[in-house]
C-alpha cells in the first residue's frame, strides 16, 4: 500500500509515474532568502522564489500578505519552539515584527529559549526545513485538486491494520483528528491510486465504520478519488475527534507488496499492522521510514537484518512511527520470493 498523497493508505497496483514534487530543499532556500533584513515585514516582493509564489497564489496586489498567512498557518504544524523560531527568523512573530536584521531576531531567539546563538541557528534551520516539507505538501495537494488550504484539522493519530488473510485485501483505518478551527462539519481525504497508462481504475469499496458518514465520493481523475466524511457534530477549535474507515480491494486486483502511509497534513503517531495468511509468510518485512516513493518501488534485493520486522505467530508484522513527515512514506514492505524484492 501507498499513502500518496493524502493521508490514505491503499495498494498501488502499478508504476503511479507522478510529475515531480516540489523540492522541500529549494522551498528552504526560498524560506531563508527571505530571513534577510527586516524579513516578510520589508521589501521582501522581489526575494520571494516562484515555489513561495505559487503557495501565495500570485497575486501580487497582496503578496507578502498572503504569503505571510500561509507560512504562519503552516508553520502552526511545527512543535511550539520551532514554530516560534521560524515565525521570529521571518520577522512574523509579534515581539520580533520591528527588528530589522535577522542578526537581531536570531538573538531574541536565543534569548527566549536561553539558547547560545549557534544553537538558536541550528533551531532556526531546523524549524525551516520542517516548514518547506509543509509547503511542499500543501502544494503537491493544491496541483493535485485536493483539499482546500485551511481545512481545518490534523491528525494526532493514524492506525491501520492491512488484512492479507481473508477472501480479498481489506484496510481497517482509524484517525484520531484534531480541529484546527470552530466548527468543523466535515472532513475530505484523497486517495491517490496510480495505473498504467490504459489500465481502469482500481476497484475499491470504502465505507466508514464508526464515527462519521461517507457523504460522497469523488473521482477527481482516473487515478484519483476525493472522500467527504461528515462529523457526528461540528467540532470545536481543538477538539478531538476519532472516526474508523474500512477498505476493501476487489477479487483479483494486482497489489504492490507494502503498505505505505505518505502524509500531506501533520501527523503525530503512526501504528500499523500487516496481518497475513499464515499458509503463506512472507520470506522477509522491512521498515520504511521517512523514505521517498523511488526507494521503495521499485525495491531491489533484500533488506539488511536491522531493517527486518518479525513476524509472529499469528502471521502479523507490526510497527510504530513519531512526528512524520510530509511526503516521506511510512510503513512496513515485504517480500514472499526468496531473498529478493517482490513483484
Amino acid at each position: 500500500m501507498t499513502a500518496r498523497p493524502e493521508e490514505r493508505a491503499i495498494p498501488e497496483p502499478a508504476h503511479p509515474g507522478p510529475p515531480a514534487d516540489p523540492d522541500p530543499a529549494a522551498i528552504a532556500a526560498e524560506i531563508k532568502a527571505l530571513r534577510k533584513g527586516r524579513g516578510l515585514r520589508g521589501d521582501a516582493a522581489r526575494r520571494i522564489g516562484p515555489l513561495l509564489l505559487e503557495l501565495a497564489g500570485g497575486d501580487s496586489a497582496r503578496l507578502r500578505a498572503a504569503l505571510a498567512g500561509e507560512l504562519s498557518r503552516l508553520s502552526g504544524q511545527l512543535p511550539g519552539e520551532l514554530e516560534i523560531a521560524v515565525l521570529a527568523a521571518l520577522a512574523l512573530h509579534p515581539p520580533t515584527a520591528e527588528m530589522g536584521t535577522y542578526e537581531q531576531r536570531k538573538s531574541w531567539v536565543a534569548t527566549e529559549f536561553d539558547r547560545v546563538p549557534r544553537t538558536a541557528e541550528r533551531r532556526i534551520e531546523e524549524a525551516q526545513v520542517l516548514l518547506a516539507e509543509a509547503v511542499a505538501a500543501e502544494l503537491v495537494r493544491r496541483r493535485a485538486g485536493g483539499d482546500a488550504a485551511g481545512d481545518g484539522w490534523y491528525m494526532v493519530h493514524f492506525g491501520a491494520v492491512f488484512m492479507l488473510d481473508g477472501e480479498v485485501p481489506e484496510a481497517v483505518e482509524r484517525r484520531r483528528i484534531v480541529a484546527t478551527r470552530d466548527d468543523l462539519a466535515e472532513i475530505t481525504i484523497v486517495l491517490d491510486t496510480p495505473r498504467e497508462s490504459g489500465q481502469r481504475r482500481l476497484g475499491l469499496s470504502a465505507e466508514v465504520t464508526r464515527g462519521g458518514t461517507l457523504v460522497r465520493a469523488e473521482a477527481v481523475s482516473r487515478n484519483r478519488t476525493r472522500y467527504v466524511i461528515g462529523l457526528p457534530r461540528p467540532l470545536r477549535l481543538k477538539e478531538t475527534h476519532e472516526y474508523e474507515m474500512r477498505i476493501a480491494v476487489e477479487p483479483d486486483e494486482p497489489l504492490r507488496d507494502y503498505y505505505v502511509f505518505r502524509p500531506e497534513r501533520r501527523c503525530d503517531g503512526f501504528d500499523l499492522r500487516v496481518r497475513f495468511d499464515r499458509r503463506n509468510r512472507p520470506s522477509w518485512v522491512r521498515r520504511v521510514v521517512a523514505e521517498d516513493p523511488n526507494v521503495y518501488y521499485p525495491y531491489e534485493g533484500a533488506p539488511a537484518p536491522a531493517e527486518r520486522v518479525p513476524v509472529d505467530g499469528t502471521g502479523e508484522a507490526s510497527s510504530s512511527f513519531t512526528q512524520l513527515r510530509p511526503l516521506l512514506g511510512y510503513g512496513l514492505q515485504w517480500s514472499f520470493s526468496p531473498g529478493g524484492a517482490g513483484a
